[in-house]
């Protein structure tokens, strides 16, 4: 099995690490054959899409920036695991970046191009106390899962969460845990 992490926080170490390396702790320690890379958006070069539509005509995206590499991880991957805190009512802008250039994958009649197969957990943490406040942001990443063909199999969505990662409530740990456990098996 093949995993690509994808974290949009800025922060190094945060809720969203934290919870990310709590599924991917889960998956490999229940599946010895698991392989996984990990990225935080924040640290790398992706530009946002230029709506150059050279993607189109089969070539590829135009850009020539660290989203290559994404790509071929994404081609690759069984399962991707999307993070981002909440910010401002929604995933953070290096992560609406990565969804734009997602466009890549689908042809002039929105015909999808990525292998298909793939599945998703989707981490979101929020300051905000309570879990729903922003229940639409994980239903809009569930729809633009979908519309790639990729079937969200868990969702994680951490409220209250502060600037520390030592808040994560214990039981959102085991959670994220065993939504790892249970992807392995």
């Amino acid at each position: 099995m093949k995993v690509v992490a994808i974290s949009c926080s800025p922060r190094v170490g945060g809720n969203c690490d934290t919870l990310v390396d709590t599924i991917l702790n889960g998956i490999s320690q229940n599946n010895k054959d698991v392989v996984f890379d990990k990225y935080k958006l924040s640290t790398m070069n992706i530009n946002g899409c230029k709506a150059c539509y050279n993607c189109k005509s089969g070539s590829g995206c135009a850009q020539k920036d660290d989203m290559q590499l994404l790509y071929n991880k994404i081609n690759d991957a069984d399962l991707i695991v999307f993070a981002s805190p909440i910010y401002m009512g929604h995933i953070t802008g290096t992560g609406k970046n990565f969804m734009d250039r997602m466009f890549a994958y689908m042809k002039e009649d929105f015909e999808v191009t990525l292998p298909k197969g793939k599945k998703a957990i989707i981490v979101l943490t929020q300051g905000h106390r309570v879990e729903s406040a922003y229940r639409k942001v994980a239903d809009d990443l569930i729809n633009f899962f979908n519309s790639y063909g990729i079937e969200t199999i868990s969702q994680i969505i951490a409220a209250g969460m502060t600037k520390d990662a030592d808040n994560i409530n214990k039981h959102v740990i085991e959670y994220a845990y065993r939504v790892g456990e249970k992807v392995a098996i």
